[in-house]
């Protein structure tokens, strides 16, 4: 698309849904689903995801945001305040019909025209503040790069063609504070970036008109182009809680992951070769370590020197009470 030059839709406001976006059923159109992520970037799956594996979901992810992960503790993480943060494959078996549903995998593929891969998935508890903290944005750009020092893959030729596919999974029905996207935008290019801050006032506000709310019920998956711009509801006064996934195409940017996911290995039976494909059990290199993603930001806080000095004396009494007693015994 040029970059003086949005397509205009009369049917896109922030408060009306078009039918069209939504699809439904335990085995989605995959061809109508192409046509709709073409046109617009954005499309609904309703009934896709087993309703019995979203409530397990739910279930065990409400036990894990019920408690930081401390000291072998199972629970969230936290890198700021404004959210807690899973690891979906944490919560066990139910969560691979979700994040590695082979329905959702064939229309990924299908679209892109080439074999992906998990590139990252988290689960997020978002607090409705009231205030902007995560603004709307292009996931890919031109000269976009995984790491620093690294050459980028990305060229403006590229940027014709999906290179990545998001997901937002609703853990309950969801409206204010809901998934956002800009129609169309996926066809733009993000020919200044992927910050829409950083856009010519005309082209940001354009970009803006675009801004379509993704209302949807517990258990829709919502399967967008990674290119277009899109970003919570914000501001919103309401909590969501939502799995987010991104699934990038490895014949350009390659079997890599952000960082390695955990995948306990009682539930590596249950998956197929395709899932395990997905997963990146089959040799995916990463990016990231693990202890460095970034969850692990509250390390560099004063904060953590707290929490650290507390764990490693919390069971100081103990101690000294069985070093009384042996002094006792002498």
């Amino acid at each position: 698309m040029n970059k003086d030059l949005l397509m205009k839709d009369t049917d896109i406001t922030k408060d009306i849904l078009p039918e069209r976006y939504i699809i439904e059923g335990a085995k989605p159109d995959i061809q109508k689903a192409i046509q709709v992520l073409n046109n617009e970037g954005v499309v609904i799956l309703r009934g896709v995801l087993p309703d019995d594996s979203v409530n397990q979901v739910v279930m065990r992810a409400e036990e894990f945001l019920s408690q930081p992960s401390v000291a072998g503790v199972w629970g969230y993480f936290r890198a700021d305040y404004q959210k807690k943060v899973l690891l979906p494959t944490l919560l066990g078996s139910p969560v691979y019909d979700l994040i590695a549903n082979e329905h959702i995998i064939n229309l990924v593929e299908s679209y892109m025209g080439a074999e992906c891969i998990l590139a990252e998935t988290n689960l997020k508890a978002d607090q409705g503040l009231n205030y902007i903290y995560f603004p709307l944005h292009s996931d890919f750009a031109v000269g976009w790069r995984k790491s620093i020092g690294e050459k980028s893959p990305i060229t403006e030729s590229l940027m014709q063609k999906p290179l990545g596919v998001g997901a937002a999974i609703y853990l309950h029905d969801t409206s204010e504070g809901a998934f956002t996207y800009c129609i169309g935008t996926h066809k733009l290019g993000a020919p200044y970036g992927q910050r829409l801050a950083e856009y010519p006032d005309n082209m940001k506000k354009e970009i803006i008109a675009r801004k379509v709310r993704l209302d949807g019920k517990k258990g829709d998956i919502i399967i967008f182009d990674d290119r277009g711009f899109h970003g919570p509801d914000h501001p919103s006064k309401k909590d969501r809680t939502v799995i987010l996934v991104d699934y990038f195409r490895t014949d350009i940017l390659g079997y890599n992951q952000v960082t390695p996911l955990p995948i306990w290995s009682c539930d590596i039976g249950g998956l197929s070769e395709k899932q395990l494909r997905i997963l990146g059990a089959s040799g995916a290199t990463f990016t990231i370590p693990f202890d460095n993603y970034k969850w692990s930001k509250i390390s560099k806080t004063n904060s953590f020197r707290i929490i650290k000095f507390l764990i490693d004396n919390a069971f100081y009494a103990k101690h000294l009470k069985m070093k009384l007693k042996a002094r006792l015994l002498k």
